[in-house]
């Protein structure tokens, strides 16, 4: 709620939208983000190229890695959401044609139901960008 003076208030007047917008708006927020993310990516891989790092470091740069692949699959799941027709809120959907294009395994795990993400891997697999 919004306040005009100390003793009259007026109500929110935000526009009412539908969920397939909100969703289409979320997704481009989050392609917009894995764009930042890949290029802060691309300007860690200029710093750190020809240096040793050790397995802290190597296991904070796959977060990163991890982060921008996380972002790009979740973008994809909610791109094919808004292809689906849309579906009455109690209406299922299919998960294969939700994580259709998606190749982060974690993200189709979560998906199945079958595995949350914990966006961990091995120190020293990293594949620098």
């Amino acid at each position: 709620m919004e306040t005009d003076s100390a003793t009259h208030t007026t109500p929110d007047v935000t526009p009412n939208i539908t969920m397939h917008e909100a969703v289409a708006r979320m997704a481009c927020l989050l392609d917009a983000a894995c764009e930042d993310l890949v290029h802060a990516q691309q300007a860690v891989e200029t710093c750190v190229r020809g240096l040793a790092l050790s397995d802290a470091d190597m296991g904070r740069l796959q977060k990163l890695d991890v982060a921008t692949q996380t972002v790009a699959a979740v973008t994809t799941v909610l791109r094919n959401l808004i292809s689906l027709p849309h579906p009455g809120p109690a209406d299922g959907v299919s998960v294969a044609r939700l994580y259709d294009g998606v190749t982060l395994g974690a993200v189709v795990r979560a998906l199945k139901g079958t595995h949350a993400p914990d966006g961990s891997l091995p120190a020293g697999t990293i594949d620098l960008f």
